[in-house]
C-alpha cells in the first residue's frame, strides 16, 4: 500500500505538467505563434483538409471528486498537445450524466464504471449497436455489426473455455476500436478504525458485498458499524432507484437473492436463498428454495414469493432488471422448487441471472400497480440486515436480522450524511465513525493511512475510470483519432501523482482481477511518450498537424 510523502506535491505536479510537460510527458514540438486565418483554422494546414472540430471533455466539480477533476484537466491538456482542440467543461454530476447519457452532448467523458461479477454481463449494454438510444448503456454511440452477434452469443455459451475465447475476441476488438478505455483500474478499498472493526474479506464486487459484510466483526460498546456518505438517499425502493452505489450498499444486505457469488467467484449455496439447483437443459434452471426462512415482518418466505418477484418485474418491465427479465419466458413452482424457463440458452446463469434480482415479498408488493414509482420508506426484505429507522436528511440505520441463516456479527449499521471529507476522517480517527464505505483515493487517504488506529484494505476490483469518446462526432467516428486520444492519456502520472499509487494503469476493460477471463495479449496504450504516439496515430492515418499544433482531416 503506497504511503509517505510524494517527491513532487500533487498540485505542483499538475502545474508543472501543464506548463512544461514534466513527469515524462512530452511537450508539443514545433508549436509556434498563432497563424489563425480568422475561421478557427491554422493559416498553414500543411496540405491537410479542414481542422478537426473543438471537442468538449465534461468534468465534475473539484469538490465532488477532487482527484478525478484534476485527472480530467490533465488529460484535456494532453489531448491539446496531440492536436485535438479540447475544452474541459465543469458540470454538477446530475447535469453531466444527463448531457452524456440522454443528450449525447459531449466529446469525452470520465467517471467510475465497472463490469460487476461477470466480465461479459455488461458488454452488450455498453457496446451493442442496438443500445445507443437515449438512456441506454451504449452512450458512446459505438456500432460494430460484426461484433454484435459475439456480444450476445457469449451470454448463451455454457462451455466456459469457448466463452473465454469469445470474450478474448471481444476484448481485442474493443481495445482496437477504443470507444471506451480504462485510464486506471480502480481497486476496491475501505478505510476503517482498526480498534473497532476487523475481519474484512476481499471480494471483486467490493467490501459492501454480502460475504465481506457478514464476515466482519465490530468491537465497540454498542457493536455498531458506523459509516457515512455525502448526500441524501432519495428512495429505499429496490425496484425503483437509479442504480446508485450508495443504494446498492443498502439493498445488498436488505434483500436476499437466489444465488450469491463468493469471493472465489463461485456460486455458493451457503449464501443464497437457493440451497441447490439443477440444469435439465441449457434453457431451464430449477432452484430449491431454503425452507423455514422468514421476511423481516415475520411472514414465511416461500417459493411463491420467488415466482411472484420474477413475474412481477417482467410484467411491469422494471428497467433496473430489464437484462434479466428479458431472458426468461415463464416461472413455475413445484414444492420447494422454482423452475425458470429461458427464451434462449443461458451460459453462466448464476452470474447473469440468479445473483442479480432481489427477491421481494408478495404480500408487500402485489397491490402496487406501478412498482418503479413506488415510494418506499420502510422496506421489508429477508436479508441479514433489516430496516431500523431513516432520518432522510441525516442518517439511515439498518439492524441485525437475528433469524437470518447467515447473520451479521454486529447489532446495527448506521450511515450518516457528512459532506466534508476532512470531517469524515477526523471522526474515523476518533472512533465516532469506524469505517468509510466510500473510501476515495486522494490526499485524505494518503495522509491518514499511517495513523496508528487506521486500517486500509485494498483488493483488485471490477471497475475503472473510463475514458469514453462520442463516436457520433466528426473525427471521433474514426478509430485513428480515438487511438490518438487514448495514447495521450498520462496513465502513469495520474496514478502516481493524483492517485498516490493506489490504482494501476488501465490497459483492458476486462482487467487482471478477472483472472482467466482477461485477455493478456491486447494492445497496451501506455507509451513512454504518449503525445508522440498519438500524433503518429493521426499522421499514419493521413491527418495533418498544422503550424499551431492542431490536427486537420486528410485532404
Amino acid at each position: 500500500m503506497p504511503s509517505g510523502n510524494m517527491d513532487v506535491r500533487r498540485r505542483d505536479f499538475l502545474k508543472m505538467t501543464t506548463a512544461a510537460g514534466a513527469g515524462g510527458m512530452a511537450t508539443l514540438a514545433g508549436c509556434s505563434g498563432s497563424n489563425d486565418d480568422g475561421n478557427g483554422n491554422g493559416g498553414d494546414s500543411g496540405g491537410g483538409g479542414d481542422k478537426l472540430p473543438q471537442y468538449t471533455y465534461l468534468n465534475n466539480p473539484a469538490n465532488y471528486n477532487p482527484a478525478r477533476h484534476d485527472a480530467i484537466n490533465l488529460v484535456g491538456d494532453q489531448l491539446k498537445k496531440v492536436g485535438l482542440d479540447t475544452k474541459v467543461q465543469v458540470f454538477e454530476w446530475g447535469t453531466l450524466y444527463t448531457k452524456i447519457t440522454e443528450e449525447f452532448n459531449f466529446s469525452f467523458a470520465t467517471w467510475s464504471r465497472g463490469l460487476g461479477i461477470d466480465p461479459g454481463r455488461r458488454m452488450p449494454e455498453q457496446f451493442h449497436s442496438s443500445n445507443t438510444g437515449k438512456g441506454q448503456g451504449n452512450f458512446t454511440g459505438y456500432t460494430n455489426k460484426d461484433l454484435d452477434p459475439k456480444l450476445m452469443k457469449q451470454l448463451q455459451m455454457k462451455d466456459e473455455q469457448k466463452r473465454i475465447d469469445m470474450l478474448f475476441d471481444i476484448q481485442k476488438t474493443i481495445n482496437e476500436d477504443v470507444p471506451m478505455h480504462p485510464i486506471v483500474q480502480m481497486p476496491n478499498i475501505v478505510a476503517y478504525n482498526k480498534n473497532q472493526v476487523s475481519g474484512w474479506t476481499d471480494h471483486i464486487a467490493g467490501y459492501f458485498h454480502f460475504e465481506p459484510m457478514t464476515n466482519i466483526e465490530v468491537n465497540n460498546s454498542k457493536k455498531e458499524l458506523r459509516g457515512s456518505w455525502a448526500e441524501t438517499l432519495g428512495t429505499l425502493s429496490v425496484l425503483g432507484y437509479n442504480n446508485e452505489t450508495k443504494l446498492i450498499h443498502q439493498f445488498e444486505m436488505l434483500y436476499d437473492k437466489l444465488v450469491r457469488i463468493n469471493s472465489k467467484l463461485e456460486a455458493d449455496p451457503k449464501l443464497g436463498l437457493a440451497t441447490d439447483w439443477e440444469r435439465p437443459d441449457n434453457k431451464t434452471v430449477k432452484y430449491k428454495i431454503r425452507k423455514g426462512h422468514k421476511w423481516h415482518d415475520g411472514k414465511e418466505l416461500t417459493p411463491d414469493d420467488v415466482k411472484f418477484t420474477l413475474e412481477y418485474i417482467k410484467k411491469n418491465e422494471i428497467p433496473l432488471y430489464s437484462t434479466q427479465w428479458e431472458m426468461y419466458d415463464s416461472v413455475s413452482v413445484d414444492g420447494q422448487w422454482v423452475t425458470v424457463n429461458f427464451k434462449d440458452p443461458v451460459g453462466p446463469v448464476h452470474k447473469l441471472f440468479s445473483n442479480q434480482i432481489p427477491i421481494v415479498p408478495k404480500h408487500k408488493w402485489e397491490s402496487r400497480s406501478n412498482p418503479a414509482k413506488a415510494n418506499i420508506k420502510e422496506p421489508v426484505g429477508s436479508g441479514p440486515l433489516q430496516f431500523d429507522y431513516w432520518d432522510k436528511g441525516s442518517e439511515l440505520s439498518l439492524k441485525k436480522y437475528e433469524d437470518h441463516w447467515r447473520p451479521v456479527k454486529f447489532n446495527r449499521r448506521i450511515w450518516r450524511i457528512i459532506p466534508e471529507s476532512s470531517t469524515v476522517w477526523s471522526l474515523l480517527k476518533k472512533g465516532t465513525l469506524n469505517y468509510l464505505p466510500y473510501t476515495r483515493i486522494g490526499k485524505q487517504l494518503n495522509d491518514n493511512q499511517d495513523a496508528s488506529n487506521i486500517g486500509v484494505k485494498s483488493a483488485p476490483g471490477d471497475g475503472w475510470w473510463h475514458f469514453s469518446q462520442n463516436t457520433r462526432q466528426k473525427g471521433l467516428d474514426d478509430k485513428a483519432v480515438r487511438q490518438a486520444a487514448v495514447n495521450a492519456i498520462p496513465k502513469k502520472a495520474i496514478n502516481q501523482q493524483i492517485l498516490y499509487g493506489f490504482a494501476t494503469e488501465g490497459w483492458n476493460l476486462v482487467g487482471e482481477s478477472f483472472g482467466k477471463f482477461s485477455n493478456p495479449d491486447v494492445k497496451k496504450y501506455q507509451p513512454a511518450d504518449g503525445v508522440k504516439a498519438g500524433k503518429k496515430s493521426l499522421t499514419d492515418a493521413g491527418y495533418v498537424i498544422d503550424g499551431d499544433g492542431m490536427a486537420h482531416f486528410p485532404k
